[in-house]
């Protein structure tokens, strides 16, 4: 769970926007380039990003307030139901290090909310996850942002993560403070952290106090317990990067791509 996190410093920031996104040999290519689709019920990771874009709209808009943008402060992240049971948001990557791998990040925190099959904290070098509210700020029901727990979203919960070229499977690691928090420069209606291994598989700059990217990144959650990933933090990678193909076909095909 989430105590504090430094925001990028506007010199970083700009550095960043340059940068050339690493090469990853793990999922798909997200490129913008058209593809014919390929035979049977196979999708690109471009045809499939393109379908989630046009289905954000407001009409399938989830939250009825806007998230904070981690990276940026602004209130302009929006979750959106693209499919049954399939949430989507584009935010920035803000940096988590948090959980049992070593990092000299000062607001490193030595636990994570979601553990591994075996109980153990999950590791921001070894297992690409992502972070979601760790309660609903507006003490309300339903929630006006985004509350992952009524949506049928728990820990480890799969979700295919975008950027620029790239598309990885990642998994539901961690929480940003909740409102019996106090000391936290965060709240719960952010939007937009993930593990420095997912950053890395990005192409993003994955240092916890310099790195992150200030928007543009796709995250598309999975909900349900068939898509819950189990493993330990030396096999969570692998197993989520197995399911990228199989997210990107089921997810092509309720959309009628």
């Amino acid at each position: 769970m989430k105590i504090s996190r430094r925001l990028i410093s506007l010199a970083a920031v700009a550095s960043l926007v340059a940068a050339i996104p690493l090469v990853s040999n793990y999922g798909a290519s997200a490129s913008t380039t058209p593809h014919a689709k390929a035979s049977g019920t196979s999708f690109t990771a471009a045809q499939v990003l393109a379908g989630i874009k046009k289905n954000m709209t407001t009409a399938k808009k989830v939250n009825s307030k806007p998230h904070i943008n981690t990276m940026t402060r602004a209130k302009n992240v929006n979750v959106y139901q693209v499919s049954s049971g399939v949430y989507a948001y584009t935010s920035s990557m803000a940096i988590d290090t948090d959980g049992s791998d070593h990092d000299p990040d000062p607001d490193h925190q030595g636990q994570t909310t979601w553990r591994d099959s075996n109980g153990k904290y999950l590791g921001a070098h070894h297992v690409p996850f992502y972070v979601l509210g760790d309660d609903c700020w507006d003490r309300k029901s339903p929630c006006p942002h985004f509350f992952y727990k009524e949506h049928n979203i728990k820990g480890r919960q799969f979700a295919l993560m975008f950027y620029k070229s790239k598309c990885i499977g990642a998994i539901f690691g961690d929480t940003q403070t909740g409102n019996d928090q106090t000391t936290s420069d965060n709240d719960s209606r952010e939007l937009g952290e993930a593990s420095v291994k997912a950053a890395q598989l990005l192409g993003i700059p994955s240092s916890g106090t310099t790195g992150g990217v200030n928007n543009g990144v796709t995250v598309v959650i999975f909900s349900g317990s068939s898509w819950v990933v189990n493993g330990t933090n030396s096999n969570l990678n692998t197993n989520a990067q197995a399911l990228v193909t199989k997210a990107l076909n089921s997810l092509g095909t309720k959309m009628g791509l």
